[in-house]
């Protein structure tokens, strides 16, 4: 085989191999450079000691806890605080101004928000902080609160307690920092200005009661552990907690499952920010 024939059966290995997790996880690899993908996959395949990518689909289909392994090492699923900032941009500068307008505008001082698999508590903690200091701004005041939940009762009790390696304060704007955290050390805290607003629980997304009338949901690079049907049952959930006119947020690789396409209108398509109609 030459050069040029080779590398044409490397490269088509390799579409099958993003194809595969697009059909199986709903996992849109292309979001991200092919030379990373290409580099990450190649970690993985010298963990298991494979040589191919055809090797390595014949693994996962054997081993589908690989998928969670494969990204976890592209780091789809790292948590942080205002991760992915043009997500925290459009978030803060266009959508929470539109919804305290529109909640000033029908006299309803109540906003809620969810983060849906918020591991230990970065990005409730990022929402509230968003709220707090866009209603500082405005006259009139609003009830709110930020519920985070996850199935990791670890996660959870870091998340609760509010208190987070310094390295991290880094990640929140400087003056946000300086409102809304206290440094002791090596660590710094969350202020209980903050942390009022938040609250935490466990929940299973599927088996367990849903939360209803949420004006904002944030549910990023979660759908890695679930197939496609489960995708589908989750965003109908999400569809149904929704209240009117109300905001979904997904991990930028991650897409509507067709079924649900229809139902949402796309907001941002690139950063993957869907609302529910106000005609519904």
């Amino acid at each position: 085989m030459d050069h040029g024939a080779a590398d044409q059966v490397y490269r088509g290995n390799l579409d099958r191999l993003v194809s595969k997790i697009d059909e199986e996880r709903g996992i849109d690899l292309s979001q991200y450079r092919r030379a990373y993908v290409e580099r990450r996959v190649a970690s993985r395949l010298r963990s298991l000691g494979l040589h191919s990518y055809r090797q390595y689909i014949d693994y996962m289909d054997s081993n589908p806890a690989e998928y969670h392994k494969l990204l976890d090492t592209l780091t789809i699923n790292v948590t942080d605080f205002f991760r992915d900032s043009v997500v925290y941009e459009i978030f803060c500068k266009e959508i929470v101004p539109a919804m305290l307008n529109e909640k000033m505008r029908t006299r309803h001082r109540m906003i809620r928000a969810w983060s849906a698999g918020c591991a230990t508590g970065e990005e409730p903690y990022s929402i509230a902080m968003s709220f707090l200091d866009a209603m500082g701004r405005k006259d009139t005041k609003f009830l709110f609160n930020v519920l985070g939940t996850d199935l990791d009762l670890g996660a959870l009790a870091v998340a609760r307690k509010a208190e987070y390696s310094i390295d991290k304060l880094e990640h929140i704007p400087k003056p946000l920092q300086l409102k809304y955290t206290e440094v002791h050390g090596e660590k710094f805290i969350i202020k209980p200005e903050v942390t009022k607003h938040v609250r935490f629980r466990q929940l299973n997304l599927f088996t367990d009661r849903p939360i209803n009338m949420v004006d904002v949901i944030f549910c990023r690079n979660v759908f890695i552990y679930f197939n496609r049907e489960q995708q589908e049952r989750v965003l109908e959930m999400f569809w149904s907690a929704l209240s009117r006119g109300g905001y979904l947020v997904l991990g930028r690789s991650e897409k509507l499952a067709s079924s649900l396409v229809g139902r949402f209108e796309l907001y941002n398509g690139r950063e993957r920010v869907y609302r529910k109609p106000k005609s519904v």
